[in-house]
């Protein structure tokens, strides 16, 4: 069972991400594909400890940080005080009127929230989502491999840092890895059945009625992104 107390000990180590290539990757794209604006209001829907959202404050929007782990939006608070943050609970109707944001991002969220509750909080973005705004959604694809992004990791710092300081970087970090292996393997073992492949994404943002939908493979191929437009 995946409770408070498991996020809680997640979060405690989920920032070594910060240190992955394919990971610092996985921000920067889903900023660019945003098409991020000076003013734009944007919600960040699981923001966890905040490293999207302050990448996406960094390009001059207002943000407004959404989780529902005390512990992952106290961890974020430490990295900016001045953090716009919302704790609540994605399962349920999100506390915003409608038509309240230029653009949502949900990255590597909804996968963790049950199969029958996903539209729900779909239905929820979509709502609170102005016409002509934008959502960017990232969920790991069906059969996804943390040891794959990984690897990719090492491949390229390998290619761009050389191997000595690879393998210091790679032993400094080598405890909270293990950790997040073993974070994963559990959530996938719990949630695994609630992966979506990119034809069942695509479909029901479609259902939804969001258009203009693009799909690509990010985060070393391991993970689904789309974006959409709210007509």
């Amino acid at each position: 069972m995946l409770d408070t107390n498991f996020w809680k000990k997640y979060f405690k180590v989920y920032d070594v991400l910060n240190l992955f290539i394919p990971y610092q990757e996985l921000l920067k794209t889903i900023c660019d594909e945003l098409d991020i604006k000076k003013g734009d209001k944007i919600l960040e829907a699981g923001c966890g400890t905040g490293n999207l959202a302050l990448k996406i404050k960094e390009r001059g929007a207002d943000v407004i940080g959404l989780d529902y782990s005390k512990e992952a939006l106290e961890i974020y608070r430490q990295k900016d005080k001045d953090a716009n943050l919302v704790l609540a609970d994605l399962r349920n109707k999100l506390p915003f009127p409608d038509n309240f944001f230029d653009k949502i991002a949900c990255n590597n969220t909804l996968y963790a929230i049950e199969k029958e509750k996903q539209l729900d909080t779909l239905k929820e973005f979509y709502r609170v989502l102005k016409p002509g705004g934008k959502i960017v959604l990232v969920n790991p694809k069906k059969g996804a491999s943390p040891f794959k992004i990984y690897s990719g990791h090492i491949k390229i710092s390998l290619k761009t840092k050389g191997i000595i300081k690879t393998f210091g970087d790679v032993t400094s970090m080598i405890i909270p890895t293990i950790k997040m292996f073993y974070f994963n393997y559990k959530i996938k073992k719990e949630r695994g059945r609630f992966f979506l492949n990119i034809q069942e994404q695509e479909s029901v943002i479609r259902d939804i009625g969001f258009s203009t939908i693009e799909t690509k493979l990010v985060y070393g191929l391991q993970g689904i992104l789309t974006q959409a437009d709210k007509i």
